[in-house]
């Protein structure tokens, strides 16, 4: 009698998460959006013939419900066979201080300021930033997941393994697998999303994602005034 009652919780437990795995991955995304901050570290690794590798550490604040200041505080290493690139973006409201290994500051100043009227420099290190932001921002997870092929291979507690048949792209799909595991809370939030999937270039990319401190990640502080550099201060080193 013990034994099938343990038995009947087990199999309540576990049918107790929505079956469909595109169900799924609207619930893990619903909760996202109701967060109010997080802190994440993420890595993408690129592996074949021309490997790269991005990481991104940090803490993001969004308004959820009006009221509050969006801000968002990115530490950025990318690496290709071109170069190397470091930054730290710290944004608060309309507001953006940036460090990056392609800007020299005055002396004593250890921020750039992007403001309006900077000059070309301020446009086009804004356009990489938007694009980076979103490689770690978890409103964006899960967007190159083909949905039609998606399938729910594994599951074990808060760990869930699915699979899809390729990353969509402009024309099509990448011919291959994506591999997806996902590890959420009690509450649904990814704890850890690691993603497999093919390359239009035919190489194979690895995603790690860790989030924590959901609702709880700390302020983002304002640098101080005499540390911000104006735009107009700022030399621009030309990259390739």
């Amino acid at each position: 009698m013990r034994l099938a009652l343990s038995l009947l919780l087990v199999l309540a437990a576990c049918s107790s998460a929505p079956a469909d795995p595109k169900v799924l991955l609207k619930q893990w995304l619903d909760a996202v959006r109701w967060q109010k901050s997080v802190r994440f570290n993420v890595e993408i690794k690129v592996e074949g013939r021309d490997p790269r590798r991005r990481t991104f550490a940090g803490v993001q604040h969004v308004n959820v419900s009006g009221g509050a200041t969006e801000q968002q505080d990115v530490t950025a290493h990318i690496e290709n066979s071109y170069r190397v690139i470091d930054y730290r973006a710290l944004t608060l409201g309309h507001d953006t201080y940036l460090q990056h290994s392609d800007l020299t500051l005055p002396p004593g100043r250890t921020f750039a300021q992007m403001g309006v009227g900077g000059g070309v420099w301020v446009g086009r290190f804004g356009v990489d930033l938007s694009l980076d932001e979103r490689a770690y921002d978890p409103g964006s997870l899960f967007t190159s997941i083909d949905r039609d092929t998606l399938r729910l291979v594994e599951r074990e507690d808060n760990r869930y393994v699915l699979s899809a048949g390729g990353v969509p792209h402009s024309g099509g799909y990448t011919k291959g697998e994506v591999r997806l595991v996902v590890v959420v809370d009690d509450e649904d939030r990814p704890l850890r999303v690691e993603q497999t999937a093919p390359t239009n270039d035919r190489q194979q990319e690895i995603r790690i994602a860790e989030y924590s401190q959901w609702g709880t990640a700390p302020d983002v502080l304002r640098p101080a005034a005499e540390t911000v550099a104006k735009p107009s201060e700022v030399v621009v080193e030309v990259g390739p």
